[in-house]
């Protein structure tokens, strides 16, 4: 304004700002009337919200209510937890299942009992290591539980007695392999040596007597002798052998190693005589010619009668004699022929322990699957092959789809280089031999980032080896981690390199108490899997096995059927078997006969023409195949479905006729196409006599599971049985209940609230005769009040417990749900789940129509509100600016009015100074 103004005249002193602003207040009352009228409006759009959330959480809870998995829940009780925990999920059959608990799970250890004094010291040694996977071991002894095609045998007692007549009762209960068995009857105070000849149990008398049979009797109920080949056996002869047991795949004895698998599965040949002279100067000739079986030789030995004990060597790949004869001469082992050197006992020695060689035991043949090598990893990958002519040759293990050492060595072979391929003398690798006799040396390479030769031990540049007596150029490979040593290495750098390889154990070094310390090895795989041998070459380390790698094993009675015997490498079991099925399929068919899983997924369909859509079998509630066939044909794309022409799956047809290739791939995480075999791009099929393009799945080429839904982890073992019970589990439907009552009664205390009348106070609620409380109100009452149709046998919320009370709200009765639960779980499921017409999707259906997306009752109220609050804030913000204005023009009136009287009072100063003149006379 180009000058101060103050808020009081300077001239009349008038308080113009404050004048200004009573006056705007008068011209401003009906702003201010519609102020608080879009205050109040806004207070209950906020009680509107309020009231949505709280009907929203009726419907939450109601729809908990409709999930038919929550009357399938089961619970699970141990009688000893501290030994067997157990869980049970919602497929768990109602059952008492007897666990017998017979190994617990360990994970293999090997240390040195040979001790150093720092770990960064120089050992001085030179020579190597090998760490050999588990299939080289020779102490087989066949698991109970793997006997009579996976039966098993039954645990229980039997009673065997002798030619003199005297019996024993021998408990097997707790026996888990033939070993065992055969330790408890030796164990037995009667004249009976158990042993074993091929498949068969064998029992010899020593008594010498003839006064009875020998005999062996089952005692109560079990078949433990019928399934040890022993029921029956009553015979007036001294060596009784019971019949042949059927032994697991790929095993051929019951106990030990089949000499023919040894030498790297050249076998041994037929053996001789073994001479043994112990430091005390005792002998003996023992005759091997008849054993067949690393267990008979061992026989043989023990029963020489000499003071020494043999046994597998720590590695279990070998033999090992310990003389305890306490003599000072030398303990020597010979032989006429070359039996002593093939078993690799060969000695003259002041030591009272020969550690006898690695057999070589095969552990790799032309049938093993490259799936199973490198510790279950696999082999994968490509490698090139460069003769020593320079010839280049390529395998592609996947490419070529091989899938076994045979078929790789045939592929080998098939190459136009110059080299041959063939198992290893060692029975545990291939050979590849360069036959080009060129100036070059042969070479293996990795191709890309694939380590099929390095896992198969191949990679690199031959060298001049000595195979099948010639020497020739060649790269051997061995499934076994081998480690060079040499005089610098300390037991760090030990440990280091044997780490490199890491596919069967992990070394570290272990601080003893006496400030020494030690190598340790430790399986990486859990279980009798993860088992591993140690072998060293030129040096000792006197290497001893800590804990031997082994399953956990059980045995579990259900509902007093046969035992099943299971086993796990981390102890937790899941009482679940898959099976192949191909069962006939119809459009009335459940989707989870096919597979227990297929109750949800989603996958897209991309017809030849790119055109896609999606199924989602949750969303669209599709639990049929015919529900199924009818969605697929109703996407709009070019595709036709329909139930397979050999009845055990669907088919889908492309009917769009484009260049492209129909393709159905699953979404996210979900497995449903994959389930139903219609994953991938399709191919051409020959359906109804035509050539289409189409992707056709099969319920025989799926898995569907047979499950208990139990789950056991084994902790320690317990030498009683542990009973588990498994009953239907009613806490789930009654928290549900019990949740859905507090929510409704919520809801109510939120109508109390906002439609309250206290006519001594006068005070009302934003909502007190609203339609919108009313209908809420009496909606839920009449629904809750009147007959549940249509959902079985049960009409009313009074008989599954829920009831009003003289406030309006619900109350649960939980002893009266619990008790129906028990007694007719399937009426109280029917009454709540069944669609349209149960309870629970009433509640949803009222829900929706109040609170819904979709013009509910209080979606439109909401919006009416929002609309108000919206027209009224333009009024609002138009009479601000007029009252802006008017307070400006007032404003500018009262300065002017100022400014005049100023210049009135100037002028009448100014008239006041004028003085009278005076003419002079």
């Amino acid at each position: 304004m180009g000058r101060l103004q103050s808020s009081v005249g300077l001239i009349t002193g008038t308080d113009i700002v404050g004048t200004v602003d009573q006056l705007i207040k008068i011209s401003g009352q009906p702003r201010d009337r519609l102020v608080s009228r879009n205050d109040i409006l806004q207070r209950t759009q906020q009680s509107i919200a309020e009231l949505t959330a709280s009907v929203i959480g009726v419907q939450l809870s109601g729809s908990r209510l409709a999930n038919a998995s929550l009357f399938q829940s089961k619970k699970a009780d141990s009688t000893n937890k501290d030994a067997l925990s157990v869980t049970a999920g919602t497929n768990a059959t109602v059952g008492k299942h007897v666990v017998r608990t017979l190994a617990t799970a360990a994970t293999h250890s090997v240390r040195s009992l040979q001790r150093f004094d720092a770990a960064d010291t120089a050992l001085g040694f030179t020579g190597s290591i090998s760490v050999n996977p588990r299939g080289g071991s020779l102490d087989g002894s066949v698991s109970l539980a793997k006997l009579n095609d996976g039966r098993g045998v039954e645990g229980g007692k039997i009673r065997i007695t002798d030619r003199s007549g005297s019996s024993a009762e021998i408990d097997l209960s707790g026996a888990q392999t033939i070993d065992e068995v055969l330790t408890a009857i030796n164990d037995a105070d009667i004249g009976i040596k158990a042993t074993t000849d091929g498949a068969k149990i064998k029992l010899i008398d020593l008594t010498g007597s003839t006064e009875s049979n020998l005999k062996v009797e089952q005692l109560g109920n079990s078949e433990t002798a019928a399934d040890l080949g022993l029921y029956g056996i009553d015979d007036a002869s001294s060596v009784v052998s019971g019949i042949n047991l059927v032994l697991p795949s790929g095993v051929t004895a019951l106990r030990g190693t089949s000499l023919s698998e040894l030498g790297g599965g050249l076998g041994l040949g037929t053996l001789g005589t073994l001479d043994i002279t112990l430091s005390n100067g005792s002998s003996a000739a023992i005759d091997l010619s008849g054993a067949t079986t690393t267990s008979e030789v061992i026989d043989a030995i023990e029963a020489s009668g000499l003071s020494l004990i043999v046994k597998y060597n720590d590695a279990r790949n070998g033999l090992q004699i310990r003389d305890v004869s306490g003599g000072t001469g030398n303990i020597t082992i010979s032989s006429a022929d070359t039996t002593a050197t093939k078993l690799g006992l060969e000695a003259d020695t002041t030591n009272d322990i020969i550690v006898g060689k690695n057999l070589n035991r095969q552990s790799v043949t032309s049938e093993a699957k490259l799936a199973d090598l490198n510790q279950g990893k696999g082999i994968k990958g490509s490698f090139t092959i460069t003769d020593s002519s320079g010839g280049l040759a390529a395998i592609n293990i996947a490419g070529q789809a091989i899938t076994t050492v045979g078929g790789l060595v045939d592929a080998i072979n098939a190459l136009s280089v110059g080299v041959t391929a063939s198992l290893n003398e060692a029975g545990d690798g291939i050979a590849i031999v360069d036959t080009a006799g060129g100036s070059g040396t042969l070479k293996i390479k990795d191709a890309g980032s694939g380590t099929a030769a390095k896992d198969l031990g191949i990679v690199g540049t031959a060298t001049s080896q000595t195979i099948g007596g010639s020497t020739v150029s060649a790269l051997v490979g061995s499934q076994a981690g081998k480690i060079t040593v040499e005089s610098t290495d300390t037991l760090t750098s030990l440990v280091k390199k044997i780490n490199q390889d890491g596919r069967y154990g992990e070394a570290s070094v272990q601080s003893n108490g006496d400030g020494t310390v030690s190598l340790r090895i430790r399986g990486t795989k859990g279980g009798e899997g993860g088992q591993f041998a140690i072998n060293t070459s030129g040096f000792e380390l006197d290497l001893r096995t800590e804990s031997r790698g082994q399953d956990a094993l059980i045995a579990v009675s259900t509902d007093n059927g046969l035992e099943q015997f299971l086993t796990s490498t981390d102890g937790v079991f899941d009482l679940s078997g898959k099976t192949s099925t191909s069962s006939k399929i119809t459009a009335s068919s459940l989707l989870t006969q096919i597979s227990s899983d297929l109750n949800t997924g989603s996958f897209t369909i991309t017809d030849s023409n790119g055109k896609t859509s999606a199924i989602n079998l949750r969303t669209q509630e599709v639990s049929t195949v015919g529900e199924l066939i009818e969605k697929i044909n109703e996407l709009g794309i070019g595709v036709t479905a329909s139930v397979n022409e050999a009845g055990d799956g669907i088919a889908i047809v492309d009917t769009a006729a484009g260049s492209k290739k129909l393709k159905i791939s699953d979404v996210g995480n979900g497995k449903a196409a994959l389930r139903l075999g219609i994953a991938g791009e399709a191919t051409t099929k020959t359906i109804g006599g035509l050539e289409v393009s189409a992707l056709v799945g099969s319920t025989s080429s799926s898995t569907t599971t047979t499950s208990t839904g139990l789950s056991f982890t084994l902790k320690s073992l317990s030498a009683d049985p542990i009973t588990v019970s498994v009953t239907d589990d009613s806490s789930g439907v009654t928290t549900a209940a019990k949740t859905f009552v507090d929510q409704y009664n919520k809801l109510i205390d939120k109508l109390d609230a906002l439609t309250i009348f206290d006519q001594d106070t006068n005070e009302v609620g934003l909502l007190f005769g609203s339609s919108e409380a009313n209908r809420i109100t009496s909606g839920f009452s009449r629904l809750l009040s009147s007959a549940i149709t249509g959902a079985g046998t049960i009409k009313s919320i009074g008989q599954v417990g829920i009831s009003f009370n003289d406030k309006g709200k619900l109350a649960l009765d939980t002893d009266k749900l619990t008790s129906l639960l028990d007694s007719n779980r399937a009426d109280v499921e029917q009454f709540f789940t069944t669609a349209e017409t149960g309870l629970a999707n009433r509640v949803d259906d009222l829900s929706n129509r109040i609170a819904g997306v979709d013009n509910s009752l209080l979606l439109t109220r909401n919006k009416t509100l929002a609309d108000q609050i919206e027209q009224n804030g333009r009024r609002i913000d138009t009479y601000n600016t007029r009252l802006d204005r008017e307070r400006e023009r007032l404003l500018k009136q009262f300065y002017s009015t100022e400014t005049a009287i100023s210049k009135i009072q100037s002028n009448s100063s100014a008239i006041d100074q004028i003085q009278r003149i005076e003419i002079p006379t």
